[in-house]
């Protein structure tokens, strides 16, 4: 997981073999090349993210608010391990290829996505929210959040201009919420 520490800082086809402690024609023969490399990558996170879905889901048991604060600061938690590696090479990676972009979306972004739908659909069956386009509206949850997080750690704006991540998604909720709580 060594292309996923790098927090989406590109490495050459050396340097992944050397951190895998392998020739780079061995990389070669398992791989083909970076685009399986990478691919091959995301495919391995899936047990990853089909666990991380269900503890995400397991949180539909709270209050919608508390429920999204908790999956918000665990995302935040663990973006300065792999999950923001993940997301930066997803991001370095698709922008440089296309076809590892759509791998990206496809097997990383959009199950991410489909979680917070999952989610909002589920508070809006209750009557907690009114989400007329869950699309929309897990995008406007999860976009401004992962932004900051990508500011902080992969961009190094903590340097110059350093964020408290807590209370920033308890305020991105809190407009969140005032858009979206269902209306009397």
């Amino acid at each position: 997981m060594h292309v996923l520490q790098a927090g989406g800082k590109a490495q050459s086809w050396r340097e992944l073999a050397k951190a895998a402690a392998v020739d780079p024609t061995t990389l070669r023969h398992y791989f083909g090349d970076r685009r399986g490399l990478v691919r091959a990558v995301y495919e391995s996170l899936q047990p990853i993210g089909r666990m991380r879905r269900d503890l995400a889901l397991a949180l539909l048991e709270k209050p919608a608010k508390d429920a999204f604060a908790t999956l918000l600061k665990q995302v935040a938690s663990a973006w300065p391990m792999v999950l923001g590696g993940m997301h930066a090479l997803g991001f370095s990676e698709g922008f440089a290829d296309a076809d590892l972009g759509q791998a990206y979306v496809a097997l990383v972004l959009e199950p991410t996505l489909v979680t917070f739908e999952e989610m909002l659909a589920h508070y809006a069956g209750k009557g907690e929210l009114s989400v007329p386009d869950m699309r929309v509206a897990a995008l406007a949850l999860a976009a401004p959040v992962l932004l900051g997080l990508f500011h902080q750690h992969q961009l190094s704006g903590s340097r110059c201009r350093p964020l408290d991540v807590d209370v920033y998604i308890d305020a991105h909720l809190a407009g969140f919420f005032s858009g979206y709580a269902q209306k009397e």
